[in-house]
């Protein structure tokens, strides 16, 4: 499983690298804007480094899928099938590649977030402020926003861990069916709708049996989420793998 998950990244390291390089572009631009004053600057940094955060989780999680079709519709599909490990490995390998960078990345632009953010109330004159910042984050002055914004953002993760899964299911489905003709990647990307709002459905319903508002906000409604995204998760996962052992030929 290691020598699987060492052989995703290294596929995968490259646009990982890019996405590296303009983060740290747009770092530079929000440091020399609060070093020198810059208004322009400085607001052009937080904006390219919000939206670069964006773009990464983006850009890692679908890039992921984009790998496993290639892997499914080209030759290059033997070379992996071929080695001595089940479909359970395989995808299981490509799953903890995927969701390990999403959460590598995603704790890596929160802390950034927090170390700018301290470093632009320090540059103001705001030292006190910044440090008690820093030190609420860190848990010695714990309160509930400081809760609720790592359970946010723990849950906006997980959500997009289990839309990948859900991806990966839409492509083994397609290349079981099409074996890589024409227009599978579009019929990959209907399928994908079809489970995700098929599952949200349920998802909604489960909602209204317990009490939760679906457009509600409550820590009972976001643990029930997570919940409900890793349990699915795991539940598309096998019926993904079990797919690819029965039903698909490469």
């Amino acid at each position: 499983m290691l020598n699987l998950i060492k052989y995703e990244f290294r596929k995968s390291w490259i646009i990982k690298a890019i996405i590296l390089v303009f983060t740290a572009v747009f770092e530079l631009m929000f440091i020399g804007g609060t070093i020198f004053n810059n208004e322009d600057f400085l607001g052009m940094g937080i904006a390219f480094l919000s939206l670069t955060t964006i773009c990464a989780l983006f850009i890692i999680g679908v890039y992921g899928i984009f790998r496993l079709h290639k892997d499914l519709t080209t030759k290059q599909s033997y070379m992996l099938f071929m080695t001595p490990n089940s479909s359970y490995k395989i995808l299981g390998a490509k799953l903890i590649e995927n969701a390990g960078s999403i959460l590598v990345a995603g704790l890596f632009y929160v802390l950034l977030a927090i170390v700018d953010f301290t470093f632009l109330m320090a540059a103001n004159g705001e030292i006190r402020e910044g440090i008690e910042f820093l030190n609420q984050i860190l848990g010695a002055h714990y309160s509930v926003d400081t809760y609720g914004f790592v359970m946010v953002s723990l849950n906006l993760i997980v959500i997009w861990i289990f839309t990948i899964v859900v991806g990966y299911l839409a492509v083994i489905i397609s290349a079981s069916i099409l074996s890589g003709r024409k227009f599978s990647g579009v019929i990959s990307f209907i399928i994908f709708l079809i489970i995700n709002g098929v599952v949200q459905k349920i998802h909604g319903i489960i909602l209204e049996l317990v009490g939760f508002d679906t457009f509600g906000f409550s820590t009972g409604k976001t643990v029930l989420g997570l919940v409900f995204d890793i349990v699915f998760a795991i539940i598309v996962y096998f019926a993904a793998a079990w797919i690819m052992d029965n039903k698909l030929s490469v």
